[in-house]
C-alpha cells in the first residue's frame, strides 16, 4: 500500500453532497474499533472500543484512539452507535464520554455492558438509548437513519449496522457469523440483508477476522460435544475457563453442569456480573441452586462442582490465574482435576496462556482436550460466510474492516474473486479518509490525524507514548544518573562528575566504565556554549546525547540517561 497524502482540508466540515467514513481505530490491528461517520449535518462514531496492551507496552492498563479529528466538530457532535458489546467495541467508552456526554445507541445486553463501565468511572448512564432488533434511529437532524440487523457472534444482541444516508445505503456487519444452528435461536438477518441489496447498497463495510480461514465456522452448538466429553472423562473438579462475554457458551457449561449433577462455581468479577446482567435480560437460563459461592466450595466433593473462571489468555488478575497461585482458599487444583480453555488464543497471548497450562500440568491437572472434540467455535464467520455476505449485500462499493492489513487485503480479494472490479474495493488503514457523493464519486482524499492514547488506571489524565517508552527501554537496558555539581559563581563544575546506575549491565570493570562516563558528561560540559549553560533543558540534552553515544558504541545498549544539575553549596 502506499502511503496515503495528508487529507489538508480534514478540519473544514464536509459539503453538502459528502459523506465521510474515517476508521479511526480497528483498521491495520485487532482491536480498538471506532469509525467516524461525518456529512455536513451529522457526525457520529460507530462504536468506541479499546486495544489491550502488548508487553512492550509496560504499565498500561488500556489503549484508545485519539479523538483529535473530533476536535474541530466538538458541539456537533451526535450520537454512538454500537454493534455490540465486545471491549474492543465499547472499551473507549468511559474517556470518550467524560468529553462528549452523547446519547449512546444499542441493543439491551450490549448497552447493559456499558452501563457496568459507566458505573465505574461515576458516568451518567442515562446516556444510553437502548434499541431492538431490526429498529430504526434518526442521528441529530435525521438525515441519517440507523438500522440495527441482527448477527450471530460469540455475545448476545450483536448486530450489524445499516445507515441510510442521502449519500445511499451502508451495511457494517460488524462482527458476525452465519450460525444455522444459535443457542438462542436468534438468526442473522439475512433475508433484510438481501432485501436491502435488491434496493441498492452503496458500500458494505464486512469483518475480516477469518477471511484466512476457508469453509465455515462451526456452529457454537457443536462446542456442546467437546464440554460434554470433558464432563464424562474428569473424575475431579471441572475448571473451565472462557470469556465472561460468551453467554451461549456458558449456557452449555450450566446445562451440562445440571445434566452431570455437579454444582456451578464462578471465578472472576466479570462472570458475575455478566450472568447477572443475562439473567435479568433473560438471556441465560440458570437452575435454582446450582450456583455455589467459592467460600462454601470445600463443602462438597470434587467431583461435585465445575468451575467456571475467566483468565482465558492467561490475565494475571483474572480468577483462573489467582487460583493457579493458590490464593483461593478452599478450591485447590489437584491430580485428577481438568483444565479446558474453551477459547481461542488472541494473537500476543500464546506465550502467558502456555505458562497458565504449564502451571495447571505442574499442580497435576490434565489441560489436554485431544480427544474431547470441539471446545470452542469462531463468532467470527469464515471465508465462505464472508462470500455470502457480499453476494447477499451486492454493494456498489467494498470495504474491508476489522483486522490487520494483511486480513483486509485478503478479504478485498475475496471481493475481487467474486467478480468486484478492483476500482470497487477500497482498502483503508488507519485515519483514510473514504468519501462518497450523492452523484456516485467516491475517492480517498488522504489521512487524518489519528493515533492511540494510553490510559493507566487511577491517573485522571493519558499517559504520553514518551513515558510508554522510557519504561520499555527501563525494563531493557536501565537507567543510568549523571550528577554534575556546579559552582552558581563561576559556571564551572565543581566536583567531577558522579554516574549511577540501576539494571544496566557496565563493562567487566565497572569502576573504570564509571570513570569514562564521567569523563564524556566532564568534556561535554565544558564545551558546552555559554547559553546552552544557561539553558537547563538545552544543557541536559547536551549532555544526553553525549551519553548516549558512548554508551551505545561501547556497549551496544540504550538505557535511559538522566543527568541532573546541583548548584554546590557556599564555601
Amino acid at each position: 500500500m502506499q502511503i496515503a497524502p495528508e487529507f489538508e482540508a480534514w478540519t473544514q466540515a464536509p459539503a453538502d453532497d459528502e459523506l465521510r467514513l474515517i476508521p479511526i481505530g480497528g483498521l491495520g490491528e485487532f482491536g480498538m474499533n471506532a469509525l467516524v461517520v461525518h456529512s455536513a449535518r451529522s457526525l457520529f462514531l460507530v462504536d468506541c472500543g479499546q486495544l489491550f496492551p502488548s508487553d512492550d507496552q509496560p504499565g498500561i492498563d488500556s489503549i484508545v484512539p485519539d479523538f483529535a479529528y473530533l476536535e474541530p466538530f466538538a458541539d456537533q457532535l451526535q450520537a454512538v452507535l454500537l454493534t455490540h458489546g465486545h471491549e474492543d467495541h465499547i472499551g473507549a467508552l468511559p474517556y470518550f464520554l467524560r468529553r462528549w456526554p452523547i446519547p449512546v445507541y444499542g441493543t439491551a445486553f450490549t448497552l447493559g455492558l456499558v452501563e457496568n463501565k459507566l458505573r465505574e468511572h461515576d458516568l451518567d448512564a442515562r446516556l444510553l438509548r437502548p434499541v431492538k432488533d431490526y429498529g430504526r434511529v434518526k442521528i441529530g437532524e435525521g438525515e441519517i437513519e440507523a438500522e440495527w440487523i441482527p448477527v450471530t457472534h460469540s455475545i448476545p444482541d450483536a448486530c450489524a449496522l445499516v445507515l441510510h444516508t442521502p449519500q445511499g445505503v451502508v451495511v457494517h456487519s460488524g462482527d458476525f457469523k452465519l450460525d444455522p444452528e444459535p443457542l438462542d435461536g436468534r438468526f442473522t438477518g439475512l433475508p433484510r440483508l438481501k432485501a436491502l441489496g435488491d434496493a441498492g447498497v452503496r458500500l458494505l463495510m464486512a469483518d475480516s477476522t477469518n477471511v484466512g480461514r476457508p469453509g465455515r465456522s462451526p456452529s457454537e452448538s457443536v462446542c456442546r460435544e467437546g464440554l460434554e466429553a470433558a464432563f464424562e472423562q474428569t473424575q475431579g473438579r471441572l475448571f473451565i475457563t472462557t470469556f465472561s462475554s460468551n453467554i451461549h457458551r456458558l449456557q452449555t457449561v450450566v446445562d451440562l453442569a445440571y445434566e452431570f449433577r455437579r454444582r456451578v462455581v464462578l471465578l472472576g468479577r466479570s462472570l458475575d456480573r455478566n450472568l447477572t446482567l443475562a439473567r435479568t435480560l433473560k438471556r441465560l437460563d440458570l437452575p435454582d441452586d446450582i450456583l455455589v459461592d467459592v467460600k462454601d466450595a470445600h463443602l462438597f466433593d470434587k467431583d461435585e462442582l465445575v468451575v467456571l473462571c475467566t483468565g482465558s489468555q492467561g490475565e494475571p488478575m483474572s480468577g483462573l490465574a489467582r487460583l493457579l497461585r493458590r490464593e483461593v482458599k478452599g478450591l485447590p487444583m489437584e491430580p485428577g482435576d481438568r483444565l479446558v480453555v474453551s477459547a481461542r488464543a488472541i494473537p500476543g497471548n500464546e506465550v502467558a496462556i502456555s505458562h497458565m497450562l504449564d502451571t495447571a500440568e505442574r499442580l497435576g491437572a490434565e489441560t489436554s482436550i485431544e480427544g474431547l472434540g470441539p471446545v470452542h467455535a469462531s463468532g467470527h464467520g469464515s471465508r465462505d460466510e464472508l462470500a455470502d455476505l457480499i453476494q447477499a449485500v451486492r454493494p456498489q462499493q467494498m470495504v474491508p474492516v476489522h483486522g490487520t492489513y494483511r486480513n483486509l487485503r485478503a478479504h478485498g480479494k475475496l471481493a475481487a474473486d467474486l467478480g468486484w472490479p478492483t476500482e470497487r474495493i477500497s482498502l483503508l488503514d488507519g485515519g483514510l479518509c473514504l468519501r462518497l457523493f450523492k452523484d456516485g464519486r467516491v475517492d480517498m482524499p488522504g489521512v487524518v490525524p489519528v493515533g492511540k492514547c494510553f490510559v493507566h488506571e487511577g491517573v485522571d489524565h493519558m499517559v504520553d507514548a514518551r513515558v510508554v517508552q522510557d519504561r520499555l527501554i527501563l525494563q531493557e537496558d536501565g537507567v543510568v544518573f549523571a550528577t554534575l555539581l556546579v559552582d552558581p559563581q563561576t559556571g564551572e563544575l565543581a566536583a567531577t562528575p558522579t554516574i549511577l546506575s540501576r539494571g544496566f549491565v557496565m563493562l567487566s570493570d565497572d569502576e573504570a566504565y564509571a570513570e569514562l562516563l564521567a569523563g564524556v558528561a566532564r568534556k561535554a560540559y565544558n564545551e558546552a556554549p555559554p547559553e546552552v549553560r544557561k539553558n537547563g533543558e538545552a544543557l541536559r540534552d547536551t549532555l544526553r546525547l553525549a551519553l548516549r553515544r558512548i554508551i551505545r558504541k561501547t556497549t551496544s545498549t540504550r538505557p535511559l540517561v538522566i543527568p541532573v544539575i546541583l548548584e554546590a553549596p557556599p564555601a
